[in-house]
C-alpha cells in the first residue's frame, strides 16, 4: 500500500473520498525513482511522476510492498510464458 508522507488532506476527507464509488482506471507513470529508505530502514522513499502532470509526488513504501510486487511479477511473467507457449501450439 502505498502512504503519503506528508499528506495536507484531513482524515476526515481523506475517509470520504474513499467511501464514495469511483471507477477505476490505470494512472500511467512516467517516471519511478527510489529515493532513500527511511530513517527505519523499514519503507523505501520513491518518487512517482504521472503522464499529463508535472508534479512529483512522493510516497513512504513498506519494503513488504516490495516483496509482493516481485511475487506478483514472477506469477505474470509465468502467466505470460505458458499464455505464449500455448499460442504456439
Amino acid at each position: 500500500m502505498l502512504t503519503a508522507p506528508y499528506s495536507a488532506a484531513s482524515p476526515k476527507s481523506v475517509s470520504s473520498a474513499v467511501n464514495k464509488a469511483v471507477p477505476k482506471f490505470p494512472v500511467s507513470v512516467v517516471a519511478l525513482r527510489a529515493e532513500a529508505y527511511s530513517s527505519d530502514i523499514k519503507n523505501v522513499i520513491i518518487s512517482v511522476t504521472i503522464k499529463h502532470s508535472n508534479a512529483e509526488r512522493t510516497y513512504s513504501v513498506p519494503l513488504e510492498c516490495f516483496h509482493d510486487i516481485v511475487v506478483d511479477l514472477q506469477r505474470l511473467n509465468a502467466l505470460a510464458e505458458t499464455k505464449s507457449s500455448v499460442e504456439k501450439r
